[in-house]
């Protein structure tokens, strides 16, 4: 499944959403991995984050930034090139490598929401490892990966490999998810990228859901009210929990703090 969510500046931004060995392609794509020499592509760094987690940092040319952590496989930021950081990360977020990061681009993995297993699954919870970088016309980009071992498979007893993408580029960050059955039977799991943008209550709205039929879990989360969203502009005058079935590929977020952004996804 590839997510992706976009910013456009002055215009419309767009966000959409290997072995460890160096290696050169032409046709201006430059690609190096090698996590134990720690040898990225440009504008591929590994640093020391809050709480001495790991982080990656992507930089462009253009002067776009973003931070992934290694933990969760999180991105905690988004920055374009005037500064504005799209993403938001909540206050008391921890981060310690026990809980997951509250905020940014959290997965939620092979569960949404409550279940069997803990709350959207456990790969939130857990740290990824780093398989391939590369730059692409100056764009970097980064690929995490997960496999199941005895903690995975403790809640969810099969065999299985997440490969993360996330590509950089002047305006707009893409994210990539695939996941692979390495079983010997068959399996299902529900994925998502549960993106936290920042933004003004105030000023932020929403287009694109006009005709969605809604389930609104406000007053009885319990017994959600069915009905057809009418509005070609969603604002939230007050508390909104609202689920939109059959939501389009694309919709646009006026963040209410002067960016525009588009949200893609595509499977």
């Amino acid at each position: 499944m590839a997510a992706s969510c976009a910013s456009t500046l002055p215009s419309l931004p767009f966000v959409s959403s290997s072995n460890s060995h160096r290696r050169f392609r032409r046709s201006g794509v430059v690609a190096m991995a090698s996590v134990g020499q720690k040898v990225y592509a440009p504008g591929v760094a590994v640093s020391e984050g809050n709480g001495g987690l790991p982080k990656i940092d992507l930089k462009s040319p253009q002067g776009s930034e973003a931070e992934i952590y290694l933990f969760g496989a999180c991105v905690t930021s988004f920055k374009v090139p005037n500064g504005n950081d799209l993403l938001f990360v909540r206050p008391d977020a921890v981060f310690n490598g026990q809980k997951p990061i509250s905020g940014g681009i959290p997965h939620c993995f092979p569960q949404f929401g409550p279940g069997p297993m803990q709350q959207h699954g456990f790969a939130r919870n857990v740290n990824w490892s780093i398989t391939d970088s590369e730059v692409t016309e100056g764009d970097p980009a980064v690929t995490l990966e997960l496999k199941d071992d005895s903690y995975s498979r403790s809640m969810w007893d099969f065999s299985f490999q997440a490969l993360y993408k996330v590509s950089l580029h002047s305006t707009s960050l893409s994210t990539t998810l695939k996941i692979t059955n390495t079983d010997d039977k068959p399996f299902s799991f529900n994925s998502a990228l549960h993106t936290y943008f920042r933004a003004s209550i105030t000023g932020v709205s929403v287009k694109g859901l006009k005709g969605c039929k809604t389930l609104n879990k406000d007053p009885d989360p319990k017994n959600p009210l069915e009905g057809i969203e009418e509005r070609e502009e969603i604002t939230f005058p007050g508390f909104v929990d609202c689920i939109y079935l059959g939501a389009p590929s694309e919709l646009i977020l006026d963040s209410g703090l002067g960016d525009k952004i588009a949200i893609s996804n595509s499977k």
